[in-house]
Parts: C-alpha cells; structure tokens; sequence
C-alpha cells in the first residue's frame, strides 16, 4: 500500500528561514491554510495530553478487570505498559517536532510513505478515538448512577452516556478555547483532589494497625477461572494499564493550533507522560493495598469506590467519585478534540465519504464543527448498538486499543521505511530529534508493538475482539479500493488536494 511518492511533494521544507512566531507560513510549507484557532500554550498543551492519558480515569475504570482477572499482582503489568508507550512517546515526539499537522497518525504516514499508507493508519486511528470515546462516556454513566445510588439499567446507562457524549460534543463545536478551559480545570482537579485523597488514603492504611493488605498480597494472586493458566489472566489483565497509557501522542493532533508545536509539543509528551505514569502506579498500588473486603471490591461494579468507602466510609467516597467523574469528562472531550482533528485532516484532503463537509471550518468559531458533530454521531450510533445486543460494549475498549496499536504498528513501518530511504524531514535546531538512534528504536518498537497486538488478537479474553477489527478493516479496504485510490491518481485526493483545491470552490469528486 506504500505509494511511490518524490519526497518533495509529501515533505514540508525545512523552516528554520521564518521567525519563531510565523506559524502561519510554516503550515503553509506543508499546502495548508490556517483556519484553526492557534491558542493552545504549553499548559493548555500539557493538560490534553494529560487528560487524554488520564490517569485517575485508568485506574477508575480498569482496576476492576484487573483485579478480577489476577488479583493484586496485576498492579505490575504497569510495568509491561510504560516501556512500550516510553518507545511510542520517542518516536512520536521525534516526527512531531519535523511535521506539527492536525490528523497526526494519517499526516505523518501519508507524506513519508504515499496517501494509500496514510488512508489505513488514520483509519485505524479513528477507530480508536471514536471506541475510546464511546467507552469513556459509558464508563462515566455508569459512575454517575452510583454517586446518585441510581439503579441503573443497561439501557439508562446508555442514554445517560449519549447525552454525556453530545455535552463534550458540543463544547468541542463551540470552540477550542472552552473546551481547553475545561480541560484544564479538570486536569488541575485530578492532580489536586484525587491524587490528595490517594495520598489521604495512604496514609490511614499505614498508619492504622491491620488496616492494610500485606506487601506480600502484591505477590499472590490466582485467575479467575481455574482452567486459565496465571500467566495468561495476568497479561489479560494489563488491558486496563495499557489503555490507561493510550493517547499519549494526542497532543501532537492539535498542532496547528499549539503555539510553536515543533518545540512545545515533544516536552509536553514527555511530560505528561512521565506524570500519568508516577501517578496511575501509586494509585494502583494504594488502592490495592487499602481493600479490606476483597470479596466486596471483587463484586462491585465501582471498586475504587468500594475501597474509599471501606477506609473513609461511604460520604466521602461519593465526594471523592464526583471528582473523578470530572477526571473522565475531560478526558472524554479531549477524546473528542483530537478525533475530531484527525477527521477533519483526512477530509481536508479528500480522503473520507463527504469530505467537503467535513473539512469545513467555522470562520467565527474556528472549529471544524461538521467533523465534530459527525464524530458524535458516530459515538452515539455504538452505544445504541449495545441496545440490540448487550455484547457490543464488551468490544468498544478492546478494539480501541487494538486500533490504537495497529496504528502504531503501521506508522512504525512507514517510519522505518521511510528513514531507511532518507525521507525523514531534518530536524529544526533546538527541537527534539532521535537522529542516528531513531533506525533502531524504530525496530525495537515494531518488535514490541507486533507482540501486543498479537496478544490483543490471541489472548483468550480478547476473543472476539480481532473479528470485529477485521471487518472495520474490510470497510476500510473497500472504500480505499472503490474511491481512495482514484482520487488520488486523478489528483483528487492526498497532500497536495488542499492547496490546489480551497474549500469555497472545492467539488467532492465520488
């Protein structure tokens, strides 16, 4: 699927001829207008990544398969997780620096290795936003009913996670600078209140005689299911620890409106990154160390809630929960912002079903708002799907981190290509660049991914998972094989569309 693509058609030059304030014409290197609201700074900047990562919502909503997959012991498959996401955080924050475009997975594969390339990996990448935003809205239903001791049914749970979804919908139609806003008033709740009462928490389980687990439990744990060697329910369980680290590239999806991306974006990664991971491992660790009733948090559908409870009694974990939800609703409209990004990027080169529309720009708002509500409507078509059959949520947060991780297998190809060929952009002085190290990280990394998504794939607890992926693929093929590829080999579609094409005088071609 690799086209073969001079690298002076895909690659924007080298901008180190402009000023540091003239984001303007280094977009325009790369064929693109500026439309977009440029007024993400280095907080604001920071707070996506790190609500996207979100750590209090990784451990909210995956310390439960966790546990009852394998017991205590699963805190550690953490540490299966960072390496992995430490090698995708280099790679990404090194292409970052060298091409800062909205549509990151699609952008970066379509101008180094052809549009063919970028049509699957930004396919794929779409896939595991809108599956994470679906889970997440649902996840927050769920924690809703029980701060209100709602006894939610499958179906309230779903409606309550629809309209959920159509706030953070609209807040992201409405305009950057609000959604931002809130992000980073959630993002300071989470590190202040959450991780406070972690801390609380803390220290009442080792400071209060026999009011914790023993360090040994950390050691001890058996599946759930007798006939499931440990070994395999205990990488079953790092699902939850390796969709809490999902997103850390995010940022790089809003860099046409981050103030000097090509610096900001790469530091903000590694930030963000590095504070989810300290802050997502001592969570887990108190949190398991603090249940007294393992049988009750085994059969709780809100187990963190269960141990706050257990230790500071049931007002406060409601309290406490109610700042959480906070935690996943930023989470879940920084979910939206960067989905919509990407959708708007592969439509601004006409490379999606109605990409007029999609790629439209509000002038007031400088949104784009059609691919924001379409990316809603979307959302909103799966969680009805679970009302046909309750099954289909069981897949919405395991094909999101399987698309997540096909996408980082095919963009690690196309940059190992792609550097083997000499088409990787010279770095800009001063920004982050892997140079002579980047050939054998690239290949570690595909290593490492391929074993992953094996796992995702084979793991018995994901049966079922692979199937579903499979067919969104085969849609994905069909309309590549039906309309992509002629697009593009008439010059109606790919890196070069936007700029010859301006959006007030563009004709869909079908």
């Amino acid at each position: 699927m690799i086209d073969p693509v001079p690298p002076s058609e895909h690659v924007g030059r080298s901008s180190t001829g402009f000023v540091a304030g003239d984001e303007d014409a280094r977009l325009a290197e790369f064929g693109y207008t500026q439309k977009l609201d440029r007024s993400v700074g280095r907080v604001a900047s920071f707070a996506i990544g790190f609500s996207t990562i979100s750590a209090t919502t990784a451990v909210f909503t995956g310390f439960g398969a966790g546990y009852l997959n394998a017991g205590s012991p699963f805190i550690w498959t953490l540490f299966l997780a960072i390496p992995v996401f430490l090698l995708w955080t280099l790679i990404a924050a090194d292409i970052a620096a060298k091409l800062p475009l909205a549509g990151y997975a699609y952008q970066w594969t379509s101008r180094l290795n052809g549009p063919g390339f970028g049509w699957f990996t930004g396919f794929a990448a779409l896939i595991g936003w809108v599956s994470g935003m679906t889970s997440l809205g649902y996840i927050f239903a769920g924690y809703l009913g029980s701060v209100f001791d709602w006894d939610l049914t499958q179906a309230g749970q779903i409606f309550i996670a629809i309209g959920v979804v159509l706030v953070c919908v609209t807040i992201n139609a409405y305009r950057v600078r609000l959604a931002t806003f809130i992000n980073n008033i959630g993002v300071g709740l989470e590190i202040v209140v959450t991780v406070g009462v972690t801390l609380v928490i803390a220290v009442v389980v080792f400071l209060v005689p026999d009011n914790a687990q023993p360090f040994s439990s950390l050691f001890e744990g058996k599946s759930s299911d007798e006939a499931t060697p440990y070994i395999l329910a205990w990488l079953a369980a790092s699902l939850g620890p390796f969709f809490g680290l999902v997103g850390v590239e995010a940022v790089a999806d809003v860099a046409e409106e981050t103030k000097n991306a090509r610096r900001v974006i790469p530091r903000t990664m590694f930030y963000a990154f590095a504070t989810s991971c300290v802050i997502e491992f001592l969570m887990y660790l108190v949190y398991v160390l603090a249940i007294k009733d393992a049988s009750a948090v085994a059969g709780s559908s809100t187990p963190i809630e269960e141990i706050i409870s257990q230790q500071l009694g049931p007002v406060f974990a409601k309290i406490v929960v109610a700042v959480a939800l906070t935690n996943i609703l930023v989470c879940l409209l920084a979910n939206v912002l960067v989905g919509t990004r990407l959708l708007y990027s592969m439509s601004r080169d006409n490379m999606m079903p109605f990409s007029r529309a999609l790629r439209h720009v509000s002038p007031e708002r400088k949104t784009p708002s059609t691919a924001v509500i379409t990316l809603g409507v979307v959302s909103v078509l799966m969680l009805l799907s679970a009302l046909v059959s309750p099954q289909a949520f069981n897949y919405f947060l395991g094909i999101a981190t399987l698309a997540f991780f096909t996408t980082y297998v095919l963009q690690t190809v196309g940059l190992l290509i792609a550097s083997v060929r000499g088409r990787v952009p010279e770095p800009e002085p001063g920004t982050f660049n892997l140079g002579r190290a980047r050939i054998p990280l690239l290949v570690v990394a595909l290593i490492v991914f391929l074993t992953v998504e094996m796992a995702l794939l084979f793991l018995p607890a994901f049966a079922g998972n692979g199937f579903v992926f499979g067919g969104i693929l085969v849609l994905a093929a069909l309309w590549y094989i039906i309309v992509v590829r002629r697009r593009v080999r008439t010059g109606h579609a790919g890196a070069a569309y936007a700029q010859e094409h301006p959006d007030d005088e563009a004709v869909e071609v079908r």
